[in-house]
């Protein structure tokens, strides 16, 4: 495991490439910055990883409260290490997967020694299809049990599986405010199903397509309820 300065903060990793790339994108374009209407906002951060965009959030919102969910146990760690070492307050951590619906879930993690375990998700080889991956099951929450309560802002990085959560999310998708989605290419989907669900249910949406080498085909979908 190797460790870098964040501002102030020490942050743990294992794939430097990775690590550079994700910081670059959270802290360097703050592709997750948002101005709510409050200064303790309530958050989820679904695909938390490990960390960097809940660190993110704390950085611009010290007096959030945010609920962080990552399946995978290696990253998991990593996450548990990065939020306790540096001491954040109001940050819940779970290590179970957002899904449809509650119970056991197939994921397929990245394998070697160069992975980027950021792409575990439902799609195997990762949603590049140049991953080597081996089948995992992890225990999952539904993502209905989740929206039970009000949200300020929902960030969902889940690797492909976005979709079929907004379709379940759908009779209780206004007790967010803000969702922050990131779009990954699936045989059989289109962006376009969950911009049509965000706006049939009132939100103002923005999608703004990943200008990176590594991400094409990527979407990030910015929904605000108006």
């Amino acid at each position: 495991m190797k460790s870098s300065k964040l501002g102030k903060r020490e942050i743990w990793y294992e794939n430097s490439d990775e690590f550079y790339e994700l910081k670059k994108e959270i802290f360097g374009e703050n592709c997750y910055y948002l101005e709510p209407e409050m200064d303790n906002p309530r958050i989820i951060d679904a695909g938390a990883h490990i960390g960097l965009s809940t660190l993110y959030f704390k950085s611009i919102f010290p007096m959030a409260s945010i609920t962080a969910y990552e399946p995978i146990p290696s990253n998991y760690l990593i996450l548990e290490k990065n939020i306790q070492e540096n001491q954040l307050d109001g940050v819940e951590l779970k290590n179970i997967a957002v899904a449809p619906k509650t119970g056991k879930l197939k994921l397929f993690e990245p394998s070697g020694r160069d992975a980027w375990k950021s792409g575990a998700g439902i799609i195997p080889k990762g949603w590049r299809g140049v991953q080597s991956t081996h089948e995992i099951e992890v225990q999952a929450i539904g993502i209905l049990e989740i929206l039970q309560e009000k949200i300020d802002i929902f960030k969902m990085d889940v690797e492909g599986m976005e979709y079929e959560l907004l379709r379940n999310a759908k009779h209780l998708i206004q007790n967010v405010s803000n969702w922050i989605v990131e779009s990954h290419p699936r045989s059989g989907h289109r962006v376009e199903e969950m911009i049509k669900i965000f706006e049939q249910n009132g939100y103002k949406v923005e999608q703004h397509k990943d200008q990176s080498s590594l991400g094409v085909g990527l979407s990030q979908i910015v929904a605000v309820l108006k």
